[in-house]
């Protein structure tokens, strides 16, 4: 319900000042009641409100706390915007390929136990410099073990740094939120037997609630998303959290203002098709699903990615994919993994680069 919250905070912002009859002599939403003009200029004005709020409440999440309709770029390394001039190129690259969002990922170290951002300062410039161009940002953050129950409160102390840190930032600034890139899958924990996948589902989802509580009480201006795979909506991951039986993808879409699906398909039919199930319930519950695109080299399954493709098939997919969210509010934009992978395609420069140079780095310090 915090987004829910979140638009009515807005709302009253907007419509208190109606209420406002200067020519009555009534500064007070109650004192028309006593005035038959006022009285029906302001149920008037109430009948529309309550019309608008209903309209607003019953509408996707997208027209709040979702990015705007368009394409989104991950950017994971750090040298990306470190100096001004790492940064001016990768806004120019944005403003050049009308790239309106950028998910970034920002280390985050220890100093006498107290959670930092060491580079603070570069990624506020780089918000700042965004934003002039009307391109949002949000953190990016990401370990297969950031969600275990035993790192729970070590994360949940780092999400604090983050809203600490979103607080720095100038009124008009357009950073959005954080977003979790974690794959717990990866982890031997998972893959122990058929039956250890669960305990680790639900940590995961334990944790998204003690996030979402986290930030509807500290910051609840700033979204909570996720990067998921398309598969967690499969039966075998159907189970009970907070007392409620659903599949994976869909707790998961229940606890976050909206999800990107890791759609990595190179035709339209392919990639909508990884995110059928979740496009169909972000529907029944007025929340929006984000489609992405893989461009990095893949040790394995490379037919996924658009590596090595010509760039043409790559670019002509997605303006299907923002036709496509364009008639439905419960479809976002485009994600694209990743920013170098991307620069390096467009400059058709094979560094001999692999996955493991455009993924998360796996900070020592989860267990």
């Amino acid at each position: 319900m915090g987004f829910h919250i979140r638009r009515l905070l807005l709302l009253f912002r907007v419509f208190f000042p109606l209420l406002d009859f200067s020519d009555s002599g009534l500064h007070s939403p109650l004192p028309f009641l006593d005035d038959p003009i006022a009285g029906r200029l302001g149920a008037y004005v109430f009948k529309h409100i309550i019309f608008f709020i209903s309209l607003v409440l019953a509408s996707p999440v997208s027209l709040w706390d979702a990015p705007a309709k368009g394409i989104g770029l991950w950017v994971w390394s750090e040298s990306s915007f470190s100096t001004n001039e790492a940064r001016q190129r990768l806004v120019q690259f944005c403003v050049k390929r009308h790239i309106g969002h950028l998910d970034v990922q920002v280390q985050i170290t220890r100093d006498d136990a107290i959670p930092i951002l060491p580079a603070a300062e570069a990624f506020k410039d780089l918000i700042l410099l965004a934003g002039q161009h009307h391109i949002t940002t949000a953190a990016l953050r990401g370990h297969p073990k950031m969600f275990f129950s035993q790192n729970h409160e070590q994360t949940l102390h780092e999400l604090r740094a983050i809203i600490n840190f979103s607080k720095t930032l100038p009124k008009d600034h357009l950073f959005k939120g954080i977003k979790y890139d974690v794959e717990p899958y990866r982890t031997k924990e998972w893959k122990a037997d058929e039956a250890s996948p669960k305990a680790v589902i639900l940590d995961y989802l334990t944790f998204l609630h003690k996030a979402r509580t986290v930030l509807h009480e500290k910051a609840p201006h700033l979204w909570l998303a996720v990067d998921m795979p398309f598969w967690w909506d499969k039966d075998k991951f159907i189970l009970k959290f907070e007392g409620k039986s659903k599949r994976f993808s869909e707790h998961v879409q229940d606890l976050t203002d909206f999800v990107t699906v890791m759609s990595y398909r190179r035709t339209l039919q392919q990639v909508l098709g990884c995110v059928e199930n979740e496009w169909r319930y972000a529907k029944q519950i007025n929340k929006v699903i984000f489609t992405s695109l893989e461009t990095i080299k893949l040790k394995q399954d490379q037919h996924i990615s658009f590596w090595g493709v010509p760039f043409a098939e790559f670019w002509n997919i997605i303006p299907k994919l923002l036709e496509t969210a364009k008639g439905d509010p419960s479809m976002g934009g485009v994600m694209i993994h990743c920013y170098r992978s991307l620069v390096e395609k467009l400059n058709n420069n094979d560094p001999n680069k692999s996955e493991k140079d455009d993924t998360p780095s796996l900070q020592k310090h989860y267990r």
